[in-house]
């Protein structure tokens, strides 16, 4: 859809990107800190990554973040009723998808998608689409064929085989797996759950937009949430809550300014010790490694909104200029002139 039509059909969409899933009542809402985020989840029909899409933004709004939720199937039903499944309507279904997305990401929000999304081509347009204006993350949801058709919830398989559906991804039309994809996951024998708190931790690993890291806390708050997961009900323990409070607390002790781990361990009342098991749990990584983390992307954040790098400095803790000169060279490499043109 690269013709003048084309685009005058696509415009229109430009403005449900201000569509967004409902805060939780009593939750304050949230924007993450720096450029907005698109997770978009591909895969064959029944890999689950609705279910995955579903739960994290379930998890995010539960945390005060507003979402924009985009599936490929209500897509269909509600934006473009009249594609059908050939390569060109399933390209312009994502361009759609696109436009969306990169909208939603260019105020600063966050849009979670779930699409089959079969073609390398589509889902580098919608990379790049969504990378001029923030951050982009590729989920490839790699449950085998096999495994996707014995589940077969709709029994769309069983249709394809008998030859009712025509173009079905996986039998009569190909999906070429994503050559660049920031996760990969085989949902084979793991419940819902346990892949989106794999999801959490590629975003931690990619260092993404640091108002994410109270939202990756929910990988602990989840088990203390009641929900319904297979059949069977899930009473929080005492002990994990405690520990998605701690985790929260950490995370906002060390979001804002330079803080000792002895400095946050007295203010939450626990040892050292504790808090470092519990980032470690949460994050994998040690308290000064998720502080640094936290802390170069406050400092790109403070520097893009125009903030001289003595401000910056002292506003993060930083005794002096030359402390923070050395903290950014030594945790990127770059110098904190030059940091705001490497944010992107």
């Amino acid at each position: 859809m690269a013709n003048e039509e084309g685009e005058r059909q696509l415009e229109p969409l430009r403005s449900i990107g201000q569509t967004q899933t409902k805060v939780q009542p009593g939750r304050e809402s949230r924007r993450a800190h720096g450029p907005g985020l698109a997770i978009f989840l591909t895969g064959l029909s029944a890999s689950g990554k609705t279910s995955i899409a579903r739960e994290l933004g379930t998890r995010l709004a539960s945390a005060g973040y507003p979402v924009t939720m985009l599936d490929g199937d209500e897509m269909r039903t509600r934006i473009a009723p009249h594609l059908g499944f050939s390569r060109s309507d399933r390209e312009t279904n994502l361009r759609c998808a696109g436009v969306i997305a990169s909208e939603v990401v260019k105020h600063g929000g966050l849009a979670i998608c779930s699409f089959i999304a079969p073609y390398e081509r589509s889902r580098r347009e919608i990379r790049e689409a969504v990378q001029r204006y923030g951050k982009f993350f590729l989920v490839h949801v790699s449950t085998p064929a096999g495994e996707c058709e014995r589940r077969d919830p709709k029994g769309l398989y069983r249709k394809a085989r008998a030859g009712v559906l025509t173009s079905f991804t996986g039998i009569s039309d190909i999906y070429e797996p994503p050559a660049d994809c920031d996760i990969a996951i085989d949902t084979t024998g793991l419940t819902v759950g346990d892949s989106t708190d794999r999801v959490w931790r590629g975003i931690a690993a990619q260092s993404l937009p640091n108002g994410l890291w109270l939202a990756i806390g929910l990988q602990l708050a989840h088990k203390a949430t009641a929900k319904q997961e297979n059949g069977h009900a899930h009473t929080p323990a005492p002990n994990e809550e405690r520990r998605t409070r701690l985790f929260q607390s950490v995370l906002k002790a060390t979001a804002e300014r330079r803080v000792t781990l002895r400095e946050v361990a007295h203010t939450m009342g626990v040892e050292r010790r504790t808090v470092e098991k519990i980032v470690r749990s949460a994050t994998g990584r040690t308290f000064r490694q998720l502080q640094r983390i936290l802390l170069l992307e406050r400092a790109k954040l403070l520097l893009e909104q125009g903030k001289s790098i003595k401000e910056v400095a002292f506003e993060l803790g930083f005794g002096y200029p030359q402390s923070f000169h050395r903290f950014i060279r030594k945790s990127s490499g770059a110098t904190p002139s030059t940091l705001s043109g490497n944010a992107s």
